[in-house]
């Protein structure tokens, strides 16, 4: 974190808790199984295609809640890194993420290169 400064230090970790604090709203307002079994209560499906259609819906709040949980996962361990004192060091290579790119991604554990190559792994099929 040593070439973050105080007031970047500060404002990342304002910028992380106010995601944080979204992404919780979110998933109270998305609860997939809740919202699932309302929207069924006291509706019949009335062919095939609104089954699938309601299916469709269903597994769309699954994907977005889930999408969700990760997001608040990498904050939480954005948040973790900053209270140990590793927020801006790749957890790859060991080299500081930029000012630049952790302003634009707060979350981010990797430099870019570092990104980069574990994307390329991934869609290759070869996890870094």
């Amino acid at each position: 974190m040593s070439h973050l400064t105080a007031t970047d230090c500060i404002a990342l970790g304002q910028r992380l808790d106010l995601m944080k604090q979204q992404t919780l709203d979110e998933l109270r307002r998305e609860d997939p199984v809740h919202a699932a079994i309302t929207e069924r209560d006291g509706r019949e499906v009335a062919d095939h295609a609104d089954e699938a259609e309601a299916e469709r819906a269903d597994d769309v709040r699954f994907a977005e809640f889930d999408i969700d949980r990760e997001r608040l996962a990498d904050i939480e361990r954005a948040q973790q890194r900053m209270a140990e004192g590793r927020y801006g060091t790749c957890a790859a290579c060991g080299d500081a993420i930029a000012r630049e790119r952790l302003q634009a991604q707060p979350t981010a554990a990797r430099c870019s290169a570092c990104q980069e190559a574990a994307e390329k792994a991934l869609r290759h099929g070869t996890p870094r």
